[in-house]
């Protein structure tokens, strides 16, 4: 089996030239691999039959005009029909400007393949999109809320239950982000995937040339055959995905990861795949081979960086606590819950056996300030925070909201913000007694900050530029990061 992987290896570089002109990431199988069959999931029999690009409002589009809002699940289904219909909308922006629910009707995804891509600029403004329902296992690949990304960008968008049923290059959000593309302050929780094919993650099926994902996360089951990751399925020719994690369950055939099932090489050098404060609480099985707790195989050509995983880990051959696999790899500052998984952190080297900066630690060793700086002394900025009440006690990223995306959180005392939408004054509502107060921007960085004698409740934010900003509040009793808006 391990020779069978290694000809694999050099397959996906040579079958994959067409794939790849096609917009997605090879996932060939072992010559004489059979692959079981996928039982169809049960919440398949509770889906609607009826399809939402069959009652599409595209009366908001204009030709032309530039910018647009979409305010109804008919309108967005209208932004899929008028990109399945060829218009790719490059150059244009979209705002969505209310919550919508998707649930009466199956969804067809904004950007259906790669000659139907889309390629304009999408702004969630924060709100939710909620019930994505999809049942394409026969001719279902780029599949999700978004299908097929070419140079395009989305922001600011939460996405609240999705059940999928796909076949390859599937994700909750978007199927495949490609060429050029850019996604940032995304979530996606409450999904369920189920996949005939591979490329398959919760956040993204795939991440391909020249495409960066930031401050996003993915929660929930995520299944198919391989190249399968909590977070994204495939990452290839150049990607970045910075302040990024995953939770819930992983399951594949082969090639499974907590947060990314597979990193391959591309055609020309100095093409890397990094991953960067990034962390995955998913539990990982493969039911053959090739499963890590952070990600199932790495070729070539990935970097990794202040990251960690803490989910079981399970296959009958070849699996490590943080990499199934790895061929050629850098890694930095990166750990792996020894107590949950208490197996070696690389399952299999392909070549000689590399000095990879992975550390196996205790659970409860990880749920310490001590661990919280290490991770933050790599750290460009000092992007995560540690608070018992938090992600179960593991370090956080205080880039992200985690009171919008994880259900797990346990409540907090009431401290509140007000106005989320503010142009100068940003007030703090708390009964206990102010510690700190931090502004950070999405990026990581620290912007202002108050301590000691000069807190107030109050912070002057009239000089921030127009964004999406987080304020990291410490009291006596605990604390608490919450999201605004500067107008």
């Amino acid at each position: 089996m391990k020779r069978t992987l290694l000809t694999l290896a050099l397959l996906c570089a040579t079958f994959g030239f067409s794939q790849l002109n096609d917009g997605k990431i090879p996932n060939q199988l072992p010559e004489g691999y059979v692959v079981k069959t996928v039982q169809e999931p049960v919440f398949l029999k509770n889906l609607p039959t009826t399809n939402w690009i069959d009652f599409a409002d595209t009366s908001w589009y204009n030709a032309a005009q530039t910018d647009f809002e979409i305010a109804t699940a008919a309108e967005l289904a209208g932004l899929a029909k008028l990109v399945f219909d060829g218009n790719n909308f490059l150059g244009k922006n979209i705002t969505l400007t209310q919550d919508v629910d998707l649930s009466t009707h199956l969804w067809s995804p904004i950007g259906y393949n790669n000659q139907k891509a889309f390629s304009g600029n999408f702004d969630g403004t924060g709100k939710t999109v909620k019930n994505v329902q999809v049942n394409r296992s026969d001719n279902g690949n780029f599949v999700g809320l978004f299908g097929q990304f070419f140079k395009a960008k989305l922001k600011n968008l939460n996405l609240d239950g999705a059940k999928i049923f796909g076949k390859d290059t599937v994700g909750a959000m978007i199927g495949n982000i490609s060429t050029d593309s850019y996604v940032e302050n995304c979530h996606a929780k409450n999904v369920e995937i189920v996949a005939t094919g591979g490329n398959v993650g919760g956040f993204s099926g795939g991440i391909l040339i020249n495409s960066e994902v930031k401050n996003c996360s993915a929660k929930g089951s995520v299944s198919g055959i391989n190249q399968i990751g909590g977070f994204t399925g495939s990452s290839w020719d150049k990607t970045k995905i910075s302040n990024c994690y995953s939770e819930g369950s992983v399951e594949g055939e082969y090639i499974v990861g907590g947060f990314n099932g597979f990193v391959t090489f591309a055609f020309v050098p100095n093409r890397n795949n990094e991953m960067i404060n990034c962390y995955s609480r998913a539990n990982v099985v493969a039911t053959s081979f090739l499963a890590g707790g952070f990600l199932g195989y790495t070729q070539q050509n990935a970097i990794f960086k202040n990251v960690y995983s803490t989910g079981t880990v399970e296959a009958p051959q070849e699996f490590g606590g943080f990499l199934g696999a790895v061929g050629n790899t850098t890694v930095t500052n990166a750990f792996f819950d020894s107590t949950i998984a208490p197996i070696d952190g690389v399952g299999k080297f392909d070549f000689d056996v590399l000095e990879l900066d992975i550390t196996g630690k205790s659970t409860a060793d990880m749920k310490t300030s001590d661990f919280k700086n290490l991770l933050n002394e790599a750290a460009a900025e000092g992007v995560w925070s540690i608070d018992a009440s938090i992600n179960d006690g593991y370090p956080y990223l205080n880039t992200i909201n985690m009171l919008a995306v994880n259900d797990n959180v346990k409540s907090m005392s009431d401290i509140r913000i007000y106005p989320s939408m503010v142009e100068a004054e940003l007030n703090i509502s708390t009964d206990a007694k102010l510690l700190s107060l931090e502004i950070i921007d999405m990026s990581g960085k620290t912007l202002k900050s108050s301590s000691g004698k000069e807190i107030q409740k109050t912070m002057n934010v009239s000089s921030l530029q127009k964004g999406v900003y987080m304020i990291n509040i410490k009291t006596d009793k605990d604390s608490k990061t919450l999201k605004f808006i500067k107008k």
